[in-house]
């Protein structure tokens, strides 16, 4: 398999390469900074290995970093968030709405941030050897590797071929010869070898440590503890302040996880991404649920003021943020509609949460190329027909034309639903009633008072 490169625009008009292989549930795998050069790093041997056992079973998407490789090398922002932009323009190009994150070395801080403030995009992340600050390390670093990192900083000034041969066999492993030495061939393709120390110290400036309380994905921290580049206190942290987050401690010295038992990695990274495939609990057969509709109002209409591209920009943004509300309120997502969002949850008070939470942030929302739609929500309550990956059966059907009674910015539920929260301080007022052809007897609509507080 060859990779296919093609090229994404950031937003600031920064031109990134980006290359794509195989199939399957999308992985992103984040530059491995300081240095980025995707034709040079494919004709690796071991990485080439360790991406391709990943493309038999995903869609593996790559990119060179700004400055870097084959992306545009003339100066720009190289910030933290300027370093976000060239991802959310790889995403974009690739037509990818959800999918995972593979992060190592000085791309952690990268992965972290853009997790945080994308949770309804990020289904998992991996970190390998990394950090959310490189101040995190240093102050971790034993005293003697902390003495050998600035020993090798300072040959920098003195000579900056030496600096860099020293730099990667270091990290790579001084028994890794061959490996290291590809590395520095890599890394003086990637950038100008007079601004590789400046780069990495940007790099090394990187700091997301604000953003991990905010890491919603469930994340799998590699480790090396033998790699001297790093210490096993740092991957320890981010385990701890990730909230669904995993450590897994390897053997092996090397800060490239395609060196040593590479395949245990693989393995360990493959299964831990299968988890995301597995069926949702929402499709359990013969399981009460309370079902979650939404249906965007005069969307139709939109499409054809705005165009088919600029139409699906504002759908894109709908579905993001329906997906993070979701997300953040225990909502297992069954579908989406085009339009809307069929969704289960085992709570139905979470449920209503949910919807106010969805109604208050898309009211909050800035309009996208002038169209701010509303959103129309119905909620039912029952035991849906599970078939596959979808749901069937009257609670499902009940619950879309309650969306379809309602009108934009309202939320509209089933008298079972109203029951179900009886005296948890939800707020409804009677919509009358309306004969849905599911229901043997006319339904009574109560629609949710969700401008009020949210009870606690």
């Amino acid at each position: 398999m060859e990779p296919i490169i093609q090229y994404a625009v950031a937003r600031d008009g920064v031109n990134i390469a980006m290359s794509t292989l195989g199939a399957g549930p999308p992985v992103v795998f984040l530059p491995v900074l300081p240095l980025s050069h995707l034709q040079v790093e494919w004709e690796m041997p071991g990485l080439r290995e360790f991406l391709e056992r990943f493309a038999e079973h995903h869609q593996v998407v790559r990119f060179d970093a700004r400055g870097l490789g084959l992306s545009d090398r003339e100066d720009s922002d190289r910030s933290l968030d300027a370093h976000l932009l060239d991802l959310e323009a790889v995403v974009e190009r690739a037509g990818l709405d959800r999918f995972a994150i593979f992060a190592a070395s000085y791309a952690g801080p990268m992965a972290i941030r853009y997790a945080a403030r994308n949770p309804s995009r990020v289904a998992r992340m991996i970190l390998w050897c990394t950090h959310a600050a490189y101040a995190d390390v240093v102050g971790k670093l034993p005293q003697q590797a902390n003495q050998q990192r600035q020993a090798v900083n300072q040959l920098a000034a003195v000579d900056q071929d030496l600096y860099i041969r020293t730099y990667f066999h270091r990290a790579v492993g001084w028994t890794e010869g061959d490996t290291a030495n590809r590395f520095v061939e890599v890394a003086k393709k990637s950038i100008d070898p007079d601004r590789f120390f400046e780069n990495l110290a940007n790099h090394q400036a990187f700091d997301a440590r604000e953003d991990l309380p905010n890491v919603r994905c469930p994340t799998l921290v590699f480790h090396r503890p033998a790699f001297v580049g790093s210490n096993v206190d740092v991957a320890k942290g981010l385990a701890g302040q990730i909230r669904d987050a995993r450590l897994a401690l390897v053997p092996g010295e090397s800060v490239a996880p395609f060196v040593g038992d590479s395949e245990t990695i693989v393995e360990a990274s493959l299964a831990f991404l299968a988890e995301d495939q597995q069926p949702p609990s929402a499709l359990d057969d013969c399981a009460m649920r309370t079902i979650l509709y939404t249906d965007l109002e005069a969307h139709t209409a939109m499409i054809q003021r705005l165009g088919d591209v600029r139409g699906r920009e504002v759908l894109r943004a709908h579905e993001r943020l329906v997906r993070e509300t979701l997300r953040e309120h225990g909502g297992d997502e069954v579908k989406a509609l085009g339009d809307g969002v069929l969704a289960a949850f085992q709570s139905t008070q979470q449920a209503i949460r949910c919807a106010i939470a969805l109604q208050r942030a898309n009211s909050a929302a800035a309009p996208l190329h002038g169209e701010h739609l509303s959103i129309r929500v119905g909620i039912n309550a029952g035991e849906p027909i599970a078939e596959g990956d979808d749901l069937y059966g009257n609670a499902v059907t009940v619950a879309s034309r309650l969306a379809a009674f309602a009108r934009g910015g309202e939320i509209v539920v089933s008298r079972v639903v109203r029951e179900l929260v009886s005296g948890k301080g939800f707020h409804f007022v009677e919509g009358g009633e309306a004969h849905v052809p599911a229901a043997e007897s006319p339904v009574q609509l109560y629609k949710v008072e969700w401008r009020e507080a949210v009870p606690r």
